[in-house]
């Protein structure tokens, strides 16, 4: 079954807060509007100088915010936000956000020829045939790159369609940790 994902915006959510770096309209979900992340465990590309398991699954990543990225080699806008996706691995602490990648509908040396050519400093899970994507609604070739974000229980709190920049990563990951951290202290 797959997961519906709804971009909440400002024109469907009157109180969508406005986030610094971010295009109008994209904010996190409401809590109460979030749906847990399909998950399936599956192989990570090994690339030198990236300390990842051979097997990784979302549910792995759990208790930090996640930000999940589709791409695929010949995508040309993957290939172009690239560069910002690996300034945001660098700046957002670890302990509380991790990128992770899922490289779908490509071959696995052409994956890994891109991950040593941009120094990809974050592991990408291996997806050739969409048993991953295929599980959200609406993620595969033609809708690449697609980034998400899950907040620490593992739900999809954002979803950003097409490509993305050093400031909308940023931004919306701080705002889910932040939403994450507030929650956690009035319990």
């Amino acid at each position: 079954m797959a997961v519906a994902l709804a971009l909440a915006g400002c024109a469907a959510e009157p109180d969508c807060p406005r986030i610094a770096g971010v295009r109008t309209g994209v904010c996190p979900l409401p809590v109460e509007d979030r749906q847990p992340a399909p998950d399936l465990t599956l192989p990570v590309l090994a690339v030198d100088g990236v300390d990842a398991p051979a097997e990784l699954s979302l549910a792995d990543l759990r208790g930090r915010v996640v930000v999940v990225n589709f791409w695929a080699s010949w995508c040309g806008p993957c290939r172009i936000e690239q560069p910002d996706l690996n300034a945001a691995a660098a700046l957002l602490p670890p302990d509380e956000v991790v990128l992770a990648g899922v490289n779908i509908e490509d071959t696995e040396a052409n994956a890994r020829a891109h991950l040593r050519e941009y120094g990809v400093p974050y592991p990408s899970l291996l997806d050739p045939v969409n048993d991953l994507a295929g599980r959200f609604d609406g993620i595969g070739a033609r809708t690449i790159p697609t980034t998400l974000f899950l907040d620490r229980e593992g739900r999809v709190a954002a979803r950003v369609l097409g490509l993305t920049t050093l400031g909308e990563v940023v931004g919306l990951a701080d705002a889910i940790a932040a939403e994450d951290s507030a929650a956690g202290s009035d319990g």
